[in-house]
């Protein structure tokens, strides 16, 4: 699979890293217990088995996000996927429009008009441990906009990622 990406300028990578953390504290799933170097916070916008590395884009990168509520994603029975969602503002939805523009063969999760954009902070947490979850979120509290450093290009088969723009 491959995906592009908005990235974090450090001080907003570094506050989602502490919600991992605190996850990891907690003795909880958490992105945090991932030590690849590429493992990044990020918003995914676009994935899908083919996708090519952009050249250009016609409207102008989100400097900031607005980040909205937590939210469960399924993850299988009686687990969930933990994140925090990111507010789809105009300047959001433009960009994101634009890079489907260039960008064939997305999932369709990640298409305009159904994605749901967000950052992401465990996978597979068990149902029984999201009060534990949220108390251990409440404890890393992040700020609520986030800066955006910039877009890369993640591919999963190779590993490689590249940065964009």
């Amino acid at each position: 699979m491959r995906s592009i990406e908005l990235v974090l300028e450090p001080s907003s990578d570094a506050a989602v890293r502490a919600v991992w953390a605190a996850l990891v504290d907690a003795g909880l799933p958490s992105l945090g217990r991932h030590p690849s170097p590429s493992n990044a916070p990020h918003v995914t916008l676009a994935a899908g088995p083919t996708l090519p590395v952009p050249t250009a884009f016609d409207a102008p990168v989100p400097d900031s996000l607005l980040l909205g509520g937590l939210l469960l994603f399924p993850a299988g029975p009686g687990r969930s996927v933990l994140v925090r969602s990111v507010v789809l503002d105009p300047v959001l939805a433009a960009f994101h429009a634009a890079l489907h523009r260039t960008t064939p063969d997305a999932v369709d999760t990640t298409l305009p008009g159904r994605w749901s954009p967000h950052v992401s902070f465990a996978r597979r947490v068990r149902d029984a441990d999201l009060p534990r979850a949220v108390e251990a979120l409440r404890d890393a509290p992040l700020p609520s906009t986030l800066q955006v450093a910039g877009v890369r290009h993640w591919d999963g088969e190779t590993r490689t990622v590249t940065p964009i723009g």
